[in-house]
């Protein structure tokens, strides 16, 4: 290990980049207008024919249980979010909304991107356990799918009576192929309309109205409603009305575009970035954020009419947050630092004192608990709803198996990526371990941003041989072949392949 390298230049980065969010003229978009085109009318109606064929409510009397709802805005990073103290405005809604709520500071992510961290959400375990993961190069798929002897929330929620839907967004990781689709009644993704304007997801508005719909739909069983909203995730598009004035937002630099890869593959091989690039690319980004809490802002303003109350849950979380530049990395999936692993955990609910919580929290620890709210019970007495689940207290562990094979592919900074990584995390203690022997020690007290790594603090070994032991404890499970063809336009679109 030893003293990052270049870290006072990173140290510089960020002030400069504040500084060219109002540079004019050569990288203003000379489309100011940004993206206009509003979600075509025959999409909404295509998605409520889906709606009605998918969801089938029973009548009756309700019989008192509280309905769930879990949000995950996918890829946002908590520190791009007002109530986590970002300065520039990205989530009024939100913001609003979390002042009656819960919000731990401290969310990590048991993935660095979308399936693991799922799987992880949905399971109570890390991906070593339930096997939903990246692969190298030249393994038998793109991913493992999640292991099919690992419970997930909602078939425990099914088989206690619950009415179970998800809508999602992400029509490429949440693909009913993957596993994640296990004991929903209704599951709805990969059959909605594709988006005629070019979007590799359905839109945050689609997913709103689907919502608003299903909720609409009277029924005499407790509902589990999961909901993903892809709209942060790359291509970062710029919506008209939410680019503030003067931000250098430049089409050409947006993701998948030429100069985009020139500057990124640059920045990722040699280690060099360009301020105004991370400018754009920021503000682009905190656009797409903006929208995203408009459409999410929309439907928690309307679940009081649609029968979500006080007496109800409402939980709020991200899978992953989003690289800008840090550490020489863009977009997600690459490593375990805290731009992709820090993620926004908010809760509203029965029993839920609103305010600030300190401790640590883990995406796995959100099935547990939201099995234990409902009060319903196993038909085996003995068994454990999640077994393998440990909550989290003061010991946090994040897990990225290789990356993207579009990044691994790549002849120029492949390399960096063909390696198995793992962060755990006691307190403000963070360590990382690698399959190719990396070792990196930060203490994010008094360095947040993970620039100095050390080697000489008295905490590392014990934190390494705690992390030692957890791998020790915990067999890795079987690869897990996908059960149908993923969706490899979706895929595509989103930049998980050539």
């Amino acid at each position: 290990m030893g003293i990052g390298r270049n870290r006072w230049a990173l140290r510089l980065l960020f002030p400069v980049a504040v500084g060219a969010l109002s540079y004019g003229g050569a990288l203003v978009w000379q489309d100011r207008a940004g993206f206009q085109m509003k979600t075509p009318t025959e999409l909404f109606e295509k998605d409520q024919e889906i709606l009605r064929e998918e969801a089938v409510p029973v009548e009756g009397e309700a019989d008192g249980r509280p309905d769930i709802v879990l949000i995950v805005l996918d890829t946002v990073r908590a520190d791009h979010l007002g109530m986590y103290g970002y300065d520039r405005q990205t989530s009024p809604q939100l913001d609003v909304w979390s002042k009656d709520a819960r919000v731990w500071e401290h969310g990590q992510a048991n993935g660095a991107w979308t399936l693991p961290s799922h799987a992880s959400l949905f399971t109570g375990l890390p991906p070593r356990e339930h096997g939903a993961h990246g692969t190298p190069i030249g393994a038998r798929a793109l991913a493992s799918a999640l292991h099919p002897d690992k419970p997930t929330l909602a078939e425990r929620l099914q088989a206690a009576g619950y009415r179970t839907a998800g809508i999602a967004g992400n029509r490429a990781f949440l693909d009913s192929a993957w596993g994640l689709s296990r004991g929903f009644e209704s599951w709805i993704c990969e059959q909605l309309p594709r988006d005629p304007r070019g979007l590799g997801y359905s839109s945050g508005d689609r997913i709103t109205a689907l919502a608003k719909s299903w909720l609409g739909q009277k029924d005499r069983r407790p509902r589990f409603l999961f909901l993903n909203y892809m709209d942060a995730h790359s291509p970062w598009m710029p919506r008209e009305g939410y680019v503030r004035e003067g931000d250098p937002i430049r089409r050409s630099l947006l993701p998948f575009r030429p100069d985009w890869t020139k500057y990124t593959t640059k920045m990722m091989a040699q280690r060099v970035v360009d301020p105004a690039m991370l400018a754009v690319w920021t503000a682009a980004y905190d656009a797409s954020l903006r929208y995203l809490d408009a459409q999410v802002g929309e439907l928690l303003q309307s679940l009081p009419a649609l029968g979500v109350g006080p007496e109800d849950y409402v939980v709020i979380v991200s899978d992953h947050g989003e690289y800008l530049g840090e550490h020489f990395l863009i977009e997600h999936s690459k490593d375990v630092y805290e731009p992709v692993l820090h993620v926004p955990v908010i809760m509203r609910g029965p029993g839920i004192p609103s305010g600030r919580d300190a401790a640590l929290i883990q995406l796995s620890d959100i099935a547990p608990r939201i099995f234990e709210w409902t009060g319903a019970a196993l038909e085996n007495p003995g068994e454990e709803p999640f077994p393998g689940h440990v909550p989290t207290t003061n010991f946090a562990v994040s897990e990225l198996y290789w990356t993207r094979w579009r990044d691994l592919r790549n002849p120029q900074y492949g390399q960096r990526f063909n390696r198995v990584r793992r962060a755990f995390r006691s307190g403000s203690q963070k360590l990382i371990l690698g399959s190719d022997r990396s070792e990196e020690a930060y203490l994010l007290s008094t360095d947040p941003g993970e620039l100095v790594d050390l080697d000489a603090a008295p905490w590392i070994s014990e934190l390494k041989q705690r992390a030692m032991a957890w791998q020790a404890e915990r067999p890795e499970v079987e690869f897990t072949f996908p059960g149908s063809s993923a969706n490899l336009d979706a895929l595509r679109s989103l930049g998980y392949m050539e």
